[in-house]
């Protein structure tokens, strides 16, 4: 293959595509990028076998074919370029790189040795904004398990499609985040799917800025999702199993709640969980005569006590949470004032913001510790 094309736009494609790249893998031709040239588009593909991501971008191909190249290396070195326009010709074995008055030739395995993209066979499709999709992504999979032992079910995040409703679920055991938003295509069925939070965190990073994603399941058994949007594909083996049922984990109905500033709970929590220092991060919430009192203790640390005024609405309340949890859902909730609504010193309380999303809307639930 022979191609000329801009270096900003090579370096995106190939930089977006070596992060999908397993740096620990044992196969070979999985450390390369897949460069394809057809018409006037250079497709660069990446995958590890779950996740695969191909980017396109505009070139002047003298002559169509494909090549692989290492990924990291390529990568690094396109983004020690300056803007302007380099050449590219690849073989079998050797990909030749000419840019103004450099040239570098790279080791290149067999591109037929690469994997092709998987079977199209379409289930369910459906399109949805980007940044309602990128909200939802960057609201909830934070709070999916980073911790293989948990299982990939944990690991992975439930989009969950009815009508013209997604809602998206992501859930580690001790707290649970929900975004609720709309698509624009009406399915007729309804679909569960369990997708690696990973895969997620790079369709917000590569898809997100676009107007509209499209959505569709493929294979036989419906078990990869397919995320486009404009030059960008982002495909990825679904989790295969049992989604908790995350509506057993979120109360019918609360007696208290307050309505705080975030930025002062977010640090007055911050400041409290240095005197905290054990594993757990234990801070004591303690609401009564329209204020919020933050406390925590330590034998080594010693003693924290901070108020906040607060709109309180419920009887009085004492309950326990492990900070840096809180602070990581209020630190993904949009706007300056949460609501926090409890039940009892021993149940799940639910965190909002006050005011609603344009995009969606986001819940919390986080579970309380023992005092």
């Amino acid at each position: 293959m022979k191609f000329s094309c801009t270096t900003k736009d090579i370096a995106a494609a190939v930089g977006a595509a070596s992060k999908v790249v397993n740096a620990h893998t044992t196969v070979p031709i999985l450390s390369n990028v897949l460069l394809q040239g057809e018409s006037e588009k250079i497709a660069v593909r990446a995958t590890d076998l779950e996740l695969t991501l191909e980017h396109a971008f505009p070139a002047q191909v003298a002559e169509g074919g494909s090549v692989t190249i290492p990924a990291k290396l390529f990568a690094s070195y396109l983004g020690n370029l300056a803007a302007g326009t380099l050449e590219l010709t690849g073989t079998p074995t050797r990909a030749s790189v000419k840019y103004e008055r450099s040239n570098y030739d790279f080791h290149a395995l067999p591109a037929d040795e690469y994997p092709p993209l998987p079977a199209a066979a379409r289930g369910s499709q459906f399109g949805i904004a980007g940044r309602r999709f990128r909200d939802g992504i960057e609201a909830t999979i934070f709070a999916a398990s980073s911790e293989e032992a948990r299982g990939a079910v944990l690991m992975g995040t439930l989009l969950e499609v009815e009508g013209k409703s997604l809602t998206m679920v992501a859930t580690d055991g001790y707290r649970l985040a929900k975004f609720a938003t709309t698509i624009e295509d009406e399915v007729s069925a309804n679909e569960k799917f369990i997708v690696p939070s990973r895969a997620l965190a790079e369709v917000a990073r590569n898809l997100g800025g676009g107007e509209r994603i499209e959505v569709s399941a493929l294979g036989a058994q419906s078990n990869q999702l397919r995320m486009t949007g404009g030059d960008v594909s982002i495909t990825v083996r679904l989790v295969d199993g049992q989604y908790p049922n995350y509506q057993q984990v979120i109360p019918a109905k609360f007696d208290r709640s307050v309505t705080v500033s975030t930025p002062a709970l977010i640090a007055s929590l911050r400041r409290a969980e240095l005197v905290a220092g054990d594993r757990a991060s234990m801070v004591k919430l303690a609401i009564a005569n329209q204020t919020l009192i933050v406390t925590a203790s330590s034998d080594i640390s010693g003693n924290a006590y901070e108020e906040l005024e607060v709109e309180q609405s419920g009887e009085d309340l004492t309950i326990a949470f492990n900070a840096r949890y809180l602070v990581e859902i209020l630190n993904h909730i949009k706007g300056d004032k949460a609501v926090i609504e409890f039940l009892g010193p021993l149940s799940p309380a639910a965190i909002r913001p006050l005011e609603p999303l344009e995009t969606g809307q986001q819940l919390y639930v986080l579970m309380p510790l023992r005092q």
